[in-house]
């Protein structure tokens, strides 16, 4: 996640197309658009069914795979206990050590350390949960990443994987052939696989999973976070002559006035898969 060029209102845009710079990864600009992501009700009440469908409670070992600086983390390490662990990985060794220091704020135990997820640092067999939240999209083989967490997760263990369709992305922008062109522009560009969700279900009945469920919600962004989003997409589709840079401008300037008045709508679809590993 990018910042980008800064709207009339004074908030700073962001944006998903150099999220896996991991060079910047911690900043505080992308650390708080994360936490503030992470508050929005919607998705929360998704985070809460993972929880509920794949019974994390005292005693089970769970992997956050991509686990960043540890917002759910450390929430599932709070849940296991007594007698249960969680470890997360992430690629981001900034992210991991800011991890490691909000656990010790907490006084959680938790096994934090840097890896790639798809080719994930443990051995067969070694939780009874797995999970995996807004990660797929960026990587360069998501197939590779969902056979390691099945590998990683014991028989009758449980897989929840949490992802966006960026074809589900609305804004009350209201030139209808604007919103249309520059959504597109985003669903084709900000990340390697922006509707990996709608093959998902047969991805993992492919690897064998059972008892495979989906749900879903459209997650609705804080007036705030919508700003700091909708606002830089205009701009980017103007750089690439997706539209021309009166239609960025004036992209730009009618959300910035949404979010001035407080009538700024913009929400996205987030998927939650969850299956249990056979044997």
């Amino acid at each position: 996640m990018a910042a980008q060029q800064t709207p009339a209102s004074g908030t700073p845009a962001i944006s998903l197309h150099d999220f896996t710079d991991i060079d910047h990864s911690a900043e505080s600009t992308y650390v708080a658009a994360l936490e503030a992501f992470d508050r929005l009700p919607l998705l929360r009440e998704l985070k809460a069914l993972a929880i509920e469908r794949t019974a994390v409670g005292p005693g089970r070992r769970v992997l956050d795979v991509g686990c960043g600086f540890g917002l759910e983390t450390l929430r599932l390490a709070a849940l296991v206990q007594p007698g249960g662990a969680v470890s997360g990985v992430d690629v981001s060794a900034d992210f991991i050590a800011e991890a490691v220091r909000r656990a010790e704020a907490q006084g959680l135990h938790v096994d934090l350390t840097t890896g790639d997820a798809q080719h994930l640092p443990f051995p067969d067999d070694a939780f009874d949960v797995t999970r995996i939240e807004r990660v797929l999209i960026y990587l360069d083989d998501p197939d590779r990443a969902l056979a390691e967490m099945v590998r990683v997760t014991r028989p009758g263990g449980r897989i929840a994987v949490i992802a966006p369709d960026f074809d589900t992305n609305t804004v009350n922008v209201p030139d209808a052939a604007l919103v249309r062109a520059v959504l597109a522009h985003e669903a084709d560009t900000s990340v390697v696989n922006p509707r990996l969700v709608r093959d998902l279900r047969g991805k993992l009945e492919d690897l064998g999973l059972e008892d495979v469920g989906l749900t879903s919600r459209m997650v609705v962004f804080s007036p705030d976070l919508g700003a700091q989003y909708f606002g830089g997409l205009g701009p980017a589709a103007a750089r690439a002559g997706v539209i021309d840079a009166d239609a960025g401008q004036r992209w730009t300037s009618t959300v910035d006035e949404l979010h001035r008045t407080g009538r700024l709508f913009g929400a996205i679809g987030y998927y939650l898969v969850t299956a249990s590993v056979s044997g």
